[in-house]
């Protein structure tokens, strides 16, 4: 993102060498890739978060809440590096690094760079199942017992689960799978399965281990077997997906939930995790040493209905899915919350796995909740800029001089955008300051509007007429509709897409992706940092 520069903070300049010590350490760092996501997953450093510079007012103050914490930055360009310390200074953070010579330097001196992204929750994923040879089924020996009406197991017919948040499922699913998010499985799936045996899926591999595991963990007593290479296995075997299903595991009753909160709690105690109340929890928040990550590990539905402020959402199963998306922060350490008692001691268990030093708050709601969605804590407010309302917009648009920019996630353009949009990542704004584009007025949308404030403040640094829209994409589209035509002004590398969102050669980055998931686990091999240590238990179902 190339924008005029003003002078920049001090910068402490690392070598590769110097911050693979770091790594090896136990003191808070965070590493930070400016890149834009799907440059982010071409290669990066295994314990790198992905915090695009085009998105870093909006997301770094909640995931490094600590404006001491030891930040390393990494990008492709000096002016990147220096821009983000800038915006990362006027917000108020002090310790500012840079990874010299990026990724480039990093691999010049002999370390790995990894492809994909949550590469370490992938990687301990891989790593669960080799260390607990978690059983699985293939789709064939599915599909075989689904034509007999029995399975794997004394011919009882399967309870068959999804593993993945409740909106991934309504894009696709097994036939005859119903919904519950990893972290619910404990809680949901004994009651629903009564004795059966249980199999458990996502869309690829590793909530599908992590999930199946859950269950092995707790001493659930069914046999449970995870779907080898779920849902993608399913696809490339020929067989269909279902679309638009809803059917999401129900709440035991009162004598299931106490055997799955004596499970998760006996699993978790185990293992080292320990509860703590409101008190400690307070003692914590004030110490200035180390950061502490609360998250209410619930679905959002229950979250929006009531949550103690100052937890984000993090549900369980997503939260081990993505540790770097939620919690940045190295050597930091997470509080984790439910109103049910089984939820967060199942989370709690797999990130003590994960290395993370991890609590769970023993508290309940007691009238102390707050309902909806916290504001996003910005790192600063973006500079004004004219907003325009919908129905002005539907004016302007009839104008040829008026050019539509939609710099929000290019996967959710691609499904639908306002009428006559056009699309372009904030990260490449410095283009509109083209000659074709000389005179004209440039309207920036994103769907809650939000992004949009930030990039039009942008374009307007740059000379040119820039407004935005009130309320964004969502509050727009009724006086000007939505539509499915493609404007792309830049590449989509702004976001990783999943095999599943490409148009064209799908089975075949499927196939790739599988082979790189099973392949991380070799590839971890004196990596500087990595801190897994797996529980190994036995299936108690004899599975």
């Amino acid at each position: 993102m190339t924008l005029p520069l003003s002078s920049s903070p001090a910068l402490e300049h690392l070598s590769a060498a110097a911050l693979a010590d770091r790594l090896s350490g136990n003191t808070e760092l965070v590493l930070l890739d400016l890149r834009e996501e799907g440059v982010f997953a071409r290669g990066h450093l295994f314990l790198a978060a992905s915090m695009p510079l085009s998105r870093l007012e909006l997301r770094v103050r909640s995931t490094v809440p600590r404006l001491d914490t030891p930040i390393v930055l990494i990008a492709d360009t000096s002016a990147d590096t220096q821009l983000a310390a800038q915006r990362l200074s006027r917000g108020g953070y002090t310790q500012l690094a840079v990874l010299d010579g990026g990724n480039a330097a990093w691999t010049a001196a002999g370390y790995r760079l990894f492809s994909g992204i949550y590469v370490p929750s992938k990687a301990f994923g891989e790593a669960v199942e080799h260390a607990n040879h978690t059983p699985r089924v293939t789709v064939d020996e599915v599909r075989a017992a689904m034509r007999k009406g029995d399975t794997m197991s004394k011919g009882e017919k399967p309870c068959h689960v999804d593993s993945r948040p409740l909106s991934e499922f309504r894009d696709f699913s097994l036939p005859g799978a119903s919904d519950c998010p990893g972290a619910e499985l404990v809680l949901r799936a004994p009651a629903a399965a009564q004795g059966r045996p249980i199999i458990v899926n996502c869309a690829g591999r590793t909530r599908s281990i992590i999930g199946a595991q859950s269950l092995i963990n707790a001493g659930v007593p069914n046999p449970v077997y995870a779907l080898e290479n779920g849902t993608m296995g399913w696809h490339l075997s020929g067989y269909e997906l279902r679309h638009g299903a809803e059917e999401l595991l129900a709440l035991p009753d009162d004598a299931e939930l106490g055997n799955a909160r004596q499970r998760a709690r006996a699993l978790a105690q185990g293992l080292g995790v320990r509860w703590i109340d409101a008190a400690t929890l307070q003692a914590m928040l004030a110490e200035r040493q180390q950061t502490t990550y609360c998250f209410d590990v619930r679905l959002p539905e229950d979250y929006a209905a009531g949550h103690l402020p100052g937890f984000a959402n993090a549900p369980g199963g997503q939260l081990v899915q993505s540790t770097d998306f939620y919690a940045p922060v190295r050597n930091a350490r997470m509080v984790l919350f439910d109103t049910l008692g089984v939820q967060a001691p199942m989370t709690a268990h797999w990130l003590r796995q994960m290395g993370w030093e991890v609590a769970v708050l023993e508290s309940s709601l007691n009238g102390n909740a707050e309902s909806g969605w916290p504001p996003p804590h910005l790192l600063h407010g973006p500079a004004p800029t004219p907003a325009v309302e919908g129905a002005e917009l539907a004016a302007l648009l009839r104008h040829p001089q008026t050019l539509l920019i939609d710099c929000d996630d290019s996967r959710g353009y691609r499904r639908s955008h306002l009428r006559e949009a056009r699309f372009l990542t904030r990260s490449r704004i410095a283009q509109l300051a083209d000659p074709q584009y000389q005179g004209r007025t440039m309207v920036f949308t994103s769907e809650d509007g939000l992004l949009a404030q930030f990039a039009a403040a942008d374009a307007a640094a740059l000379g040119l007429r820039a407004a935005h829209i009130k309320g964004g994409t969502r509050a727009a589209a009724a006086a000007v509709g939505r539509s499915g035509e493609l404007h792309l002004l830049c590449d989509t590398d702004d976001a990783w897409y999943s095999p599943y969102q490409l148009d064209t050669g799908r089975k075949q980055a499927m196939r790739d992706y599988i082979s790189w998931e099973t392949g991380l686990l070799e590839r971890l091999q004196d990596e500087p940092g990595v801190r897994f240590d797996v529980h190994v238990a036995r299936a108690a179902g004899g599975a």
